[in-house]
């Protein structure tokens, strides 16, 4: 009998640490971390809205950041007729880094010919939750990163915060602020806290 008692209770313990184990694979397992489409979405605006494909930049965001409506979008970025160059006026409403300043107008790129800007690949990596600020509800912050290059100049490198927010099931880019060399902090940027 004490036999029994000893394969019962080694199989009680096998079984109890076998438990264990798999509560712990569990609690790892369901730490996923942001959903990849986050980085899909910011890399498919952000390399869109470099080459001037407002279409599918202004289909990636959010029905706020729309004006209302992809067709409002649209008309807020017209596109240049053939051979016509973007006038270097500032938008209408420029981005603004964390401190309020705004960055310096850049050359903007023609839709053709030789004066045409390169536009480098677009990293997207550090999502990271954040708060509701203002008229922008609560999503991921996500760096995105990307250079440009004209002709017979040095190419130029630019850091950007976006927001993205849960729309429709989608993921939507709904701000962005461009980041100062050397500022970190996405959440600082799109008006969250540091």
């Amino acid at each position: 009998m004490s036999s029994q008692l000893r394969t019962a209770g080694l199989v009680a313990a096998v079984l109890l640490a076998a438990g264990c184990a798999a509560d712990d694979q569990d609690v790892t397992g369901t730490e996923q971390g942001p959903p990849p489409a986050l980085y899909e979405t910011a890399r498919t605006y952000q390399e869109a809205a470099a080459r001037g494909d407002w279409h599918t930049a202004c289909a990636a965001t959010s029905t706020r950041k729309q004006g209302g409506s992809l067709a409002r979008c649209l008309d807020s970025h017209p596109a240049p007729g053939p051979g016509a160059t973007a006038d270097s006026s500032p938008p209408a409403d420029p981005p603004r880094y964390a401190d309020g300043s705004t960055p310096v107008p850049r050359e903007r790129r023609t839709t053709g010919g030789p004066d045409r800007a390169d536009t480098g690949p677009v990293s997207a990596t550090g999502a990271q939750p954040v708060a509701a600020s203002g008229d922008h509800p609560a999503g991921y912050a996500v760096l995105v990163a990307y250079s440009v290059q004209w002709p017979g100049k040095a190419a130029t490198s630019t850091r950007r915060a976006l927001r993205l927010v849960q729309e429709g099931g989608q993921w939507r880019v709904d701000q962005l602020a461009d980041l100062h060399p050397g500022e970190t902090s996405l959440l600082a940027a799109l008006g969250g806290r540091p």
